[in-house]
């Protein structure tokens, strides 16, 4: 799952991705978990984060998609929590060249030449 956290020297935002092992023990009708530990498997930027969700998009991605189903998407291909979508999908905007007028869909911006 990929979180977000300011660098301690600069104050930017990073994305950083993060495996956690988990143990979880059944005793009768309870469940115990506990984290066994946590790795970090990849840092980067939110710029380098949308570049390489473009990629995997790609296919996804559509004129008028609303935000909750991008949301979605990055959810569930690249792990990305909730709380960060929103970022995400304003980043994503930008890489796309797309606006969003009502607030919930994207549009593609259409270059007018005279």
């Amino acid at each position: 799952m990929y979180i977000r956290t300011p660098c301690a020297v600069c104050g930017e935002n990073s994305f950083h991705n993060v495996r956690m092992r988990r143990r979880t023990l059944f005793l009768g009708d309870k469940r115990i978990s506990w984290i066994m530990g946590a790795d970090v498997t990849d840092s980067c930027t939110p710029e380098e984060l949308a570049r390489s969700a473009l990629y995997v998009l790609a296919d996804h991605v559509y004129n008028g998609i609303s935000t909750n189903e991008l949301c979605k998407i990055l959810k569930e291909k690249f792990g990305v929590l909730e709380q960060y979508c929103c970022d995400l999908v304003q980043q994503l905007k930008i890489e796309l060249d797309m606006y969003c007028p009502d607030r919930q869909h994207l549009y593609y911006v259409e270059a007018v030449f005279p």
